[in-house]
């Protein structure tokens, strides 16, 4: 019998306080599953071996990201019990102009790489207040990574933070 669990979809309120459901602790088989999607090495075992919830916090630089998870650390994370997962997705640049229908892929990966070194590391500000966290960082369509390392890790929840105008706005 296989066992699946809903993820639900927490976003920090603007100003008002908002109930969460919380969901019953895991079963074995599911930390299991964790640990075999290698969200956890084997160095980390023993320290993750209590974990009780998985959340997904998808975070970039904006201020709204940081309140995102303010607000899930101080409102429903347990900090010494539950996995935070943390994952940033930055978009794989695109050509634009006129020709780009018929255009052949150009590799800009050193290009990339020299951006994201003068950038400040994304995860800097958010490992060290929780005691499980795994920063994940990807390149892809937010939306579809994002929903893809939902479903991988089996996560209880996903925190997200937006205005509305950024990579989440078709979430």
């Amino acid at each position: 019998m296989s066992t699946e669990a809903s993820t639900q979809t927490v976003a920090a309120p603007s100003s008002s306080t908002e109930t969460t459901q919380e969901k019953s602790r895991p079963s074995p088989a599911r930390q299991e599953t964790i640990v075999a999607d290698q969200i956890l090495t084997s160095d980390q075992d023993a320290k993750h071996s209590q974990i009780s919830r998985v959340f997904v916090i998808a975070i970039d630089h904006s201020s709204h990201s940081q309140y995102a998870f303010d607000w899930a650390v101080k409102n429903i994370l347990r900090k010494e019990t539950d996995l935070v997962v943390l994952i940033n997705v930055r978009p794989i640049p695109s050509i634009p102009g006129p020709y780009t229908i018929g255009a052949t892929y150009m590799d800009f990966s050193e290009m990339i790489t020299t951006v994201e070194e003068q950038q400040p590391p994304t995860f800097a500000g958010f490992c060290f207040e929780i005691e499980s966290a795994e920063p994940i960082a990807m390149r892809g369509d937010a939306r579809d990574e994002i929903v893809r390392k939902v479903t991988e890790v089996n996560a209880d929840a996903l925190v997200i933070g937006s205005r509305g105008l950024g990579p989440f706005w078709d979430l």
